[in-house]
């Protein structure tokens, strides 16, 4: 009933903020108690744009190559690591954050998409799409380790890696083959497997006990417990794909694949979930980024009015803010000052 109940109050606040400002959410700016810049990569403008985290100001826009429809960028080391997934050749290109600038590309195998950094910020992981490899850049030199073959079946589809808190494994999620891999990421050696059906995107908790896995296709959410090599849990919820821990790891918030754009947010004690509609008909959400004390979540998406809607959890999941960005907003981090 909760659910239903939000996914109503979602759309009735989409719909008001349609009415009055044309907008998939109210428009009215204020103080967050957050530091740091939320960079957006869109995959229609072929840029990528900061915003000021606590009151959404424009920091930047920085373009990317011509064609390349960035569509994924991960924060390490004070640089930003974004998927040029179209480009010619495709790359990860390297953005020091101190100039603004692109400083590097690190040529990469067809179509780098989703990145995630290790907690320590030394490594970044991609998925290479179509394909059943992952490739793993050090931050330190910007050199790419390897891209790494997360399955013994060459059919598996290698969507994203995620690191376990200390770095030392690298987990993927294998679609088409139902398959939830282990790897070491510095060398590529497969540790282990175990079935996990339709899986396509995870995320690891701070003690590297537990995993929640997406499982787009079937529509489920999945509780992984990694000591066990098992799913203890699975959660109904509408295409599930991106997810994002709070620090306190109280909240998790899945973006939904499905139009109009909607986030769902899971309290991880009562696996309770609330859907939120974010944008209007014909909206497509891409990535989310979580605060660390779970009260904020900046959601992409794109289609009419496209942009990144600010959800504060602390008034009950309403959309108090959205920052205009058109054409197809999709991966979101977060940049520390």
């Amino acid at each position: 009933m909760a659910s239903k109940r939000r996914i109503i109050n979602g759309i009735l606040i989409a719909l008001t903020a349609l009415a009055v400002t044309g907008v998939p959410a109210a428009a009215n700016a204020g103080h967050r108690p957050l530091t740091g810049t939320v960079w957006v990569a869109n995959r229609g403008a072929n840029t990528i744009r900061g915003f000021d985290a606590a009151t959404g100001d424009l920091i930047a826009t920085i373009a990317m190559r011509a064609g390349s429809q960035p569509g994924d960028l991960a924060y390490a080391k004070g640089k930003l690591y974004v998927s040029e997934e179209f480009g010619s050749p495709p790359a990860i290109a390297v953005v020091d954050l101190a100039s603004g600038q692109v400083v590097d590309r690190i040529l990469t195998g067809p179509r780098p998409h989703h990145l995630h950094a290790s907690v320590s910020g030394r490594l970044v992981a991609y998925g290479v799409f179509g394909t059943n490899r992952v490739g793993v850049i050090d931050t330190r030199t910007d050199t790419l380790l390897g891209e790494w073959e997360t399955s013994t079946n060459p059919a598996a589809r290698a969507h994203a890696g995620a690191f376990s808190p200390d770095g030392r494994i690298m987990y993927v999620a294998n679609e088409t083959v139902d398959e939830f891999a282990a790897l070491d990421p510095r060398s590529g050696a497969l540790l282990w497997t175990m079935t996990v059906p339709k899986a396509h995107e995870l995320i690891v908790t701070a003690d590297g006990t537990t995993a929640y896995v997406s499982s787009r296709t079937a529509s489920l959410l999945r509780v992984v417990d990694l000591t066990q090599r098992a799913i203890v849990r699975s959660i109904p919820v509408g295409l599930p794909d991106t997810l994002q821990l709070s620090a306190n790891e109280k909240l998790l918030t899945v973006g939904l694949r499905g139009s109009p754009a909607q986030v769902a947010f899971v309290d991880t004690s009562t696996f309770e979930l609330d859907v939120v509609t974010i944008g209007g008909a014909g909206t497509v959400a891409g990535h989310q980024w979580t605060s660390p004390s779970g009260r904020f979540t900046f959601a992409a998406f794109e289609g009419p009015g496209a942009g990144v809607a600010v959800v504060d959890h602390g008034q009950a999941n309403a959309i108090t803010q959205t920052l205009e960005y058109a054409g197809r907003p999709h991966g979101v981090t977060l940049a520390l000052p």
